[in-house]
């Protein structure tokens, strides 16, 4: 007699996709053609699945949008708070630190961090859903993130380690630098060494911390 094997829930012998591995399609569908011309159907074809299982998950292309952003920032704050809340670093070598982990968490998740750049296609994936809570909680969270980086110079300068400047275009300038590294970095072949993403984050740390000495 035959045995009965219960798959309810699943798809034949395919197991069931997790929401982190939707995201991870949706990023990288999001960072290779954009917001407005990504459409599930597209997210689905990168996971080789039917639409049905994206939907098990997230509602709305707005809602993959959301969650992609919300896990590049929880990574940007994991790579950076811990550096930024020690006590026992001066401001250079604590800003230095602070750019390093975030150069390096931005070449580790670089098809999270592109989409999470674009200001306009975060509004439009707002647009015509229930995501006011779902942005509160981003905006916050960037928030949080940019004020590391704003108490790191405003420390600097009170220690005299740091030039006397406008503290907040300083903060910006020097985020955009960083952040802009999803218009450049690609990984795969010499790119994708230890020693070659330590070399770039070195680079832009020195150039951060260069760029406000005193």
């Amino acid at each position: 007699m035959r045995k009965h094997v219960d798959n309810s829930g699943t798809l034949g012998a395919k197991r069931q996709m997790s929401a982190g591995e939707i995201l991870d399609a949706a990023a990288q569908a999001f960072s290779e053609r954009g917001y407005a011309a990504t459409s599930i159907d597209d997210v689905a074809d990168v996971l080789a699945c039917t639409k049905g299982r994206i939907y098990h998950y997230f509602r709305t292309k707005g809602e993959l949008f959301m969650g992609i952003h919300h896990q590049g920032l929880v990574w940007a704050l994991e790579a950076v708070g811990p550096t930024a809340e020690r006590d026992d670093l001066e401001p250079k070598e604590k800003l230095r630190e602070m750019v390093r982990r975030h150069a390096l968490h931005m070449m580790e998740h670089y098809t999270y961090m592109g989409p999470a750049q674009f200001q306009i296609e975060m509004n439009l994936a707002g647009e015509g859903r229930n995501q006011d809570a779902a942005m509160a909680t981003i905006l916050t969270m960037r928030r949080r993130f940019e004020d590391y980086y704003v108490q790191v110079v405003k420390d600097g300068m009170a220690s005299g380690a740091f030039r006397e400047t406008d503290v907040n275009l300083a903060t910006k300038a020097m985020l955009g630098s960083i952040n802009w590294m999803h218009a450049w970095y690609r990984p795969g072949g010499p790119r994708e060494a230890t020693t070659h993403r330590e070399r770039i984050a070195a680079v832009l740390a020195d150039y951060a911390v260069g760029g406000l000495s005193a």
